[in-house]
């Protein structure tokens, strides 16, 4: 404490000058910056129209200098500090002495700025210059936040305060006003408000498209949220015909509106469509590694408290009564199987999820295609459409132990009024196993499902 009075009293002396308009008075150390024993010194000029403009300029350039030493932006930090209060506690810096002068409503101030030689040298470790870096861009990201929210981007602006949160936690930041618990309750503020409705068509909406608008529930007839991203998932087909979960994201626009379209063919006509919004995975995941488990478990169930589990059914695309469905499966020596077949069952058992049992299933026997197909023209011309399916094993191959047998696959829809092909679809598929039995069973039992599941998608 005796050493800081002793300081103070050499600054006092060094900078003795009074604040005066006359140039004839100007103080030595505008020109020549002293050096005194314990102290870094930074002198800064600033001009403006009024006093207080200048004052607030010449702060500027001295925390610019002082930045510039020190190694990171102290103006952000410390303007409001230095100017209120003349001090910056953390960096034992003071405005030792200031000089300013008016010419034809012009001003010029002059500061001088002390700071304590060994708190000024602490401050400029590695560790310190990365700590500080931290509190910069914390403090950014908060304001950064803050404006999402104004703008009614609310997920960035959850995204902006986890991002804070990683760096609070990552660099260990000791500060009250930005405490990663602080942080996260700001998030969670912000999620809670969110919600997801449904909301009408308009007029460029697809017929087929669900519409929904995410919504603040806070605030002047429930502020719309734009630009926040919205997890749609469902349950379809996989080729291979079993059941499973998709999802794909959605983004809300300036309405805060977005759509779920049926863009997979094989979503399941009747079921459920959950919606949530989404916050960046690699953001998630940065926070996963550093932050405790129950904050990442908060933000989960936020998340999952705001979310919207919608009850759909599809119209069906074609009337299944009016369809015949002829199928011929072969076995590698050319064997029409029947019973021993994998398509017939497949595909009433791919039809009955859906609710479909009522799947006209014909054998469409003889090997030359034209022939079959003028046949199934006359014996099923009550049908609007017939689906031809052809598949068997094509070829087979042995590499080691394993034995691989390849299955083709083509359907063919025709229109029966014209007779007319209106397309065809090529599939394969190869199967393994340890015996030609087993291998030939595999591949034809996979290829029946991909078929199955793809005609599926045409009801």
């Amino acid at each position: 404490m005796r050493r800081w009075s002793f300081l103070f009293l050499v600054v006092l002396l060094l900078f003795s000058s009074c604040t005066t308009i006359s140039l004839e008075s100007r103080p030595y150390w505008i020109d020549s910056t002293p050096e005194i024993p314990g102290l870094e010194v930074f002198v800064a000029k600033g001009e403006g129209s009024t006093e207080t403009d200048a004052k607030t300029n010449a702060i500027s350039a001295a925390l610019s200098q002082m930045g510039e030493a020190i190694g990171y932006d102290l103006e952000t930090m410390y303007f409001r500090e230095l100017f209120s209060t003349q001090e910056i506690l953390d960096l034992g810096a003071r405005i030792a002495d200031e000089y300013k002068w008016e010419i034809d409503g012009n001003w010029t101030y002059y500061i001088a700025v002390t700071a304590d030689e060994e708190i000024f040298a602490a401050a400029r470790t590695p560790e310190s210059i990365e700590y500080r870096k931290n509190l910069d861009s914390i403090t950014s990201l908060l304001d950064g936040s803050l404006e999402a929210y104004k703008e009614n981007r609310d997920i960035e602006g959850v995204e902006k305060l986890l991002e804070a949160l990683v760096l609070s936690l990552e660099g260990n930041i000791s500060s009250e006003v930005l405490d990663p618990d602080l942080i996260l309750e700001k998030a969670l503020t912000y999620l809670g408000q969110i919600q997801i409705e449904s909301a009408k068509k308009g007029r460029n909406d697809d017929e087929d498209s669900f519409v929904f608008r995410v919504v603040r529930k806070k605030g002047l007839m429930y502020p719309v949220v734009e630009e926040a991203t919205v997890e749609c998932s469902y349950w379809a087909l996989t080729v291979e015909g079993e059941i499973k979960q998709f999802s794909h994201p959605a983004k809300t626009d300036s309405k805060g509106r977005f759509s779920f379209n049926r863009t997979n063919p094989y979503i399941l006509r009747t079921g459920e469509l959950k919606l949530s919004v989404r916050i960046d995975e690699d953001l998630m995941a940065r926070l996963s590694r550093v932050a405790p488990s129950y904050m990442v478990e908060k933000i989960e169930e936020a998340v999952e408290k705001g979310s919207m589990v919608y009850s759909y059914s599809y119209a069906p695309l074609q009337d299944l009564d009016s369809i015949a469905f002829a199928f011929a499966e072969y076995g590698y020596d050319g064997t029409l199987l029947k019973e021993e077949g994998h398509l017939s069952s497949t595909l009433q058992r791919i039809f009955s999820i859906e609710g479909m049992d009522n799947v006209n299933l014909f054998y469409a026997d003889g090997e030359d295609e034209n022939e079959n197909l003028e046949s199934l023209l006359s014996l099923y011309d009550r049908f609007s459409q017939i689906y031809i399916i052809r598949m068997g094993v094509v070829g087979r191959n042995r590499i080691d132990d394993t034995i691989y047998a390849r299955a083709e696959g083509k359907i063919i829809r025709v229109d029966t009024a014209t007779g007319e092909k209106t397309y065809t679809e090529n599939f394969h598929y190869t199967g393994s196993g340890l015996s030609f039995q087993e291998a030939d069973s595999m591949a034809l039992s996979v290829l029946s499902s991909v078929i199955s599941a793809y005609l599926l998608g045409e009801f």
